[in-house]
């Protein structure tokens, strides 16, 4: 009897460690069809863009993705987000990207993976680094084909992102630094009527109030924030105003481009000590 006893337990966490070990499937396709580069773990996988990404034998458990999408005018949006990959499942995410919203990554499925791998194909030594499959218009071997997404995920919903009729499962909200999900992203057109308000006023102080009102509950492109910076007439409003939306920059790869509303360097090397401290 204990001879048994023991030959179940063995078998039991033989079992639990194998489930363990087993490699995770990963796919990310944008909701309207709208192209996308794909950044995962630090190494981008496609080149131009692409509106589906499926990736195989990944390591279970935390990855960072960051998506590059087009925002017109020439403009890029760069999301970035930890996804949560579980060992012998395939999840499949779905990219929100609507007008007037930031992007919003939403986990719709994760089912076990069809017909399993062989026996050595979990632990650290995944062909590639880990990765599989080949990219879109990248290289690497070629791994096991990966279905497309069941076609069987309703429509999207009108509403966003209260009214999506994907399944509820955890949004991944944008994760640079003090990125709120629910802010309305402001558009350049926006911000030219804020402009045309704000110049009605003669001195700083009256502008700084409204336009910290503008941005309260926004989120805002580092082009669009140096024409806002632009109105103000001293540098040290400038940089107060910086400090206060600089948590709220949708592309802060880019916010570079807010250095050239100031007058003097003294003022930008403050500003860039205030983003390093706060990136810390």
């Amino acid at each position: 009897m204990k001879k048994a006893y023991l030959f179940c337990a063995a078998l039991f966490f033989l079992v639990i460690s194998g489930l363990q070990a087993a490699p995770a499937n990963a796919t990310f396709y944008s909701e309207r069809g709208v192209p996308f580069q794909l950044i995962f773990d630090g190494r981008p996988l496609t080149r131009g863009g692409a509106s589906q990404v499926a990736l195989d034998r990944l390591t279970p458990g935390y990855h960072l993705a960051e998506f590059i999408i087009p925002a017109g005018y020439g403009r890029s949006i760069n999301y970035r987000t930890q996804v949560f990959l579980d060992g012998g499942l395939e999840s499949s995410f779905v990219l929100l990207t609507r007008n007037g919203f930031p992007p919003t990554l939403r986990k719709v499925a994760a089912v076990p993976i069809r017909g399993g791998y062989p026996p050595n194909a979990g632990g650290p030594n995944y062909p590639n680094g880990g990765y599989g499959t080949p990219y879109p218009g990248g290289s690497g071997p070629a791994g096991p084909a990966y279905p497309a997404p069941s076609p069987g995920y309703p429509a999207p919903g009108p509403g966003y992102p209260s009214g999506s009729s994907y399944p509820n499962n955890p949004s991944y909200p944008n994760s640079y630094p003090g990125n709120n999900p629910n802010y309305y992203v402001i558009s350049p057109q926006d911000v030219t009527r804020l402009l045309q308000s704000v110049q009605r006023q003669s001195f700083d102080d009256n502008k700084l109030p409204i336009l910290r009102e503008a941005l309260r509950e926004s989120a805002v492109e580092s082009e669009d924030l140096k024409r806002i910076l632009s109105t103000l007439t001293f540098d040290r409003n400038r940089v107060e105003l910086a400090k206060y939306a600089y948590p709220r920059v949708v592309d802060p790869q880019r916010f570079y481009q807010v250095y050239e509303a100031f007058d003097f360097q003294t003022s930008v090397q403050e500003l860039q000590r205030f983003v390093e401290g706060y990136n810390r």
